[in-house]
């Protein structure tokens, strides 16, 4: 139990500081370049995901329940190989959003979603949730 407690705990902190680092700059962007449009990146979804699995699926069962059986410790070992996998994938989907190394070649405005960002983010969330969902079947069945 301790182990996905600290596991979660260290994905959602990461996740926490990544999330107001991007707010911070999208709130800076907003007072120098009023007019802009101003959005969460697609990649950032990623973050979000993640910190709400490590929190919700993880930490507050392990913590809540009096003694954490089979099924909550399944739900853990499963909410933290999604939670990080959702995080694997996020260096990369926000390099596409901003055009660095992937996506370099695209011209013109960007859009909330670039084109490679939203097949990375919902090829995470793919395999995050057949992990997620392997795990615990896998874990349930032992």
């Amino acid at each position: 139990m301790e182990a996905y407690l600290t596991v979660a705990s260290i994905l959602s902190g990461f996740g926490i500081s990544v999330l107001m680092f991007r707010i911070q700059r999208e709130l800076h962007i907003q007072e120098k370049y009023p007019d802009a449009p101003n959005w969460l990146a697609w990649a950032d979804y990623l973050v979000i995901a993640s910190i709400g699995l490590s929190l919700l699926l993880v930490v507050v069962p392990l913590v809540a329940l009096p003694g954490p059986g089979k099924n909550a410790l399944a739900l853990a070992a499963g909410s933290c190989a999604a939670a990080a996998i959702l995080l694997a994938a996020y260096p990369l989907a926000i390099l596409d959003h901003y055009r660095i190394a992937i996506g370099v070649r695209r011209k013109g405005e960007r859009m909330k979603g670039e084109p490679v960002e939203r097949a990375l983010v919902l090829g995470a969330a793919f395999v995050a949730t057949a992990a997620f969902a392997g795990i615990v079947a896998w874990r349930l069945a032992l």
